[in-house]
């Protein structure tokens, strides 16, 4: 049976189905009375509940794969549902007439810093070179882990089927004990938007805060 964990406007859902020992999260898009498959998620069954906080399958629907809402990124950061998002603009050009050039969309974002909540930080990346778009970020102040129990974290990737080495746990600590801020600079340990080794690919995912099933099935290979 299909359980529907989340729904956004654009026609797609989450849904999660558990047989006996596995379980699998599809994403699924619905137009014109026809079903697609978009991405299939597949990791063990454990009954206990994976929560890790700010972490959540609304997060996982931000992650560029299909259509989302795209205001659901504005403001995740501020009502306390992930601890980092990366937001990016389509800017002015032929095709995009009414859009705004990149002078306009950073007064734009410069203009939400009045009503931004105390402990929220927000920047311009310049991790990318890029002139059709222009990359931000809204972040809470200080570390992942100032946040997150990463050794629960690290349990439940246990439970999972994924074994985190002690040399790994101890570089995802290093990383986990970073300012946020700064994944959205040029001073970066390393790229979220390109994670590629199991460390960087656990530590993004708790940066954008994906659930944790989600980043077990890819280390996974599915």
């Amino acid at each position: 049976m299909e359980k529907v964990l989340y729904q956004n406007s654009k026609g797609v859902s989450i849904v999660r189905e558990d047989f006996k020992t596995r379980s699998q999260v599809k994403v699924v898009s619905e137009f014109a009375g026809k079903r697609a498959c978009l991405r299939t998620y597949r990791f063990n069954l454990i009954h206990e509940a994976v929560e890790v906080p700010y972490c959540s399958w609304a997060n996982l629907d931000c992650c560029g794969g299909w259509s989302c809402d795209e205001e659901y990124l504005d403001t995740a950061v501020q009502k306390g549902l992930k601890l980092f998002a990366g937001i990016t603009k389509s800017l002015k050009s032929e095709y995009l007439p009414n859009h705004p050039t990149a002078e306009e969309a950073k007064r734009q974002f410069d203009a939400m810093k009045e009503a931004l909540p105390s402990g929220v930080l927000r920047g311009i990346e310049d991790t990318m070179e890029e002139t059709r778009v222009l990359h931000m970020f809204l972040c809470r102040t200080g570390s992942i882990s100032d946040y997150i129990d990463l050794d629960r974290v690290f349990s439940f990737y246990e439970k999972l089927g994924v074994h985190v080495s002690t040399m790994e746990q101890q570089e995802i600590r290093r990383l986990c004990n970073m300012e946020m801020s700064c994944y959205g600079t040029g001073h970066a340990p390393f790229q979220y938007t390109r994670a590629a080794t199991p460390v960087q690919l656990i530590t993004t995912g708790l940066l954008l805060g994906y659930p944790i099933e989600s980043t077990v099935s890819i280390l996974q290979g599915h």
